[in-house]
């Protein structure tokens, strides 16, 4: 016999998605399958096989519950399931996510629907840098803009998909978005700082351009969990390649200025190698 799930069905988001109360430990869920939404009730208490479901999750986490329904009652119901069907597509690539962004993503898209209804486009500055640091997540966001597009019948602009791949990347690594936004414009600045010494120009798509992100990516993030790594090379670092090592000082004046916290001398060496790199390649 063909296993099945008892839910009570609390709100229908669109065909695919609908938000339900599970019969087995009485948790809100959103559940995810092809047509599991259509010709249903809510109120209504469904059996649904379990091969008609494509995945179900927490609504919200633990202490979001009254935001959460704050949020599903401002909201058009529409709205709320293309971000599902979105949060879909990340859970696909990524696995599992913090439940958060089922409000974090949620208000994003519904209040961005509703700026580009009123032709009010918010820029996105970090745009080029998203598409290099985050680059599967931008992705999946291409996706979710192709969803939005035909369930909504609004354009949306490639800056609102750096904007939901934030998201995604902060739901990813467990963070607030607000920690990602920092974390990329703090990159873009050293980035600018690296052109504007080293007088070099190079396009988004350069081999050079995505290597310096990347490592600045991956130093702050040991920064961050404090996390240390040995230089055996530091002391020939200093005396071989003085302006890349006193130019990766001056980036880690700046990160130190932007996080409060302090570069370790050997990160400093490393990023000291990478510029002295950029340099030989110009």
């Amino acid at each position: 016999m063909a296993a099945k799930y008892s839910f009570r069905i609390e709100k229908i988001y669109n065909n695919n998605v609908i938000l339900a109360i599970n019969s087995e430990d009485n948790r809100e869920v959103v559940v995810v399958g092809k047509g599991i939404g259509f010709n249903t009730k809510v109120g209504s208490n469904v059996e649904i096989p379990a091969r008609e479901i494509e995945k179900y999750f927490l609504a919200y986490k633990s202490g979001d519950r009254e935001k959460y329904h704050q949020l599903i009652n401002q909201l058009d119901d529409s709205v709320i399931g293309v971000s599902e069907e979105i949060i879909d597509l990340a859970v696909d690539k990524f696995g599992s996510l913090n439940p958060h962004i089922h409000i974090a993503l949620t208000d994003h898209i519904g209040f961005s629907v509703e700026r580009i209804a009123n032709n009010m486009e918010v820029a996105n500055p970090f745009i080029e840098e998203i598409k290099a640091l985050y680059t599967e997540e931008y992705q999946v966001a291409e996706e979710g803009k192709k969803i939005i597009e035909s369930k909504l019948n609004v354009k949306i602009p490639e800056s609102e998909i750096g904007f939901i791949a934030m998201h995604i990347h902060a739901a990813r690594l467990n963070k607030d978005v607000s920690k990602t936004v920092k974390q990329t414009s703090l990159i873009k600045e050293l980035v600018e700082c690296v052109k504007a010494e080293l007088k070099i120009d190079f396009s988004k798509e350069d081999l050079s351009y995505m290597r310096l992100i990347n490592h600045l990516r991956f130093s702050l993030q040991r920064l961050e969990n404090k996390k240390t790594i040995k230089n055996p090379l530091i002391d020939k670092i200093k005396e071989e390649f003085v302006q890349s090592f006193q130019l990766a000082l001056n980036l880690s004046e700046i990160i130190e200025k932007r996080t409060g916290k302090s570069l370790p001398i050997d990160e400093v060496g490393y990023l000291a190698l990478h510029l002295q790199r950029l340099q030989v390649g110009k």
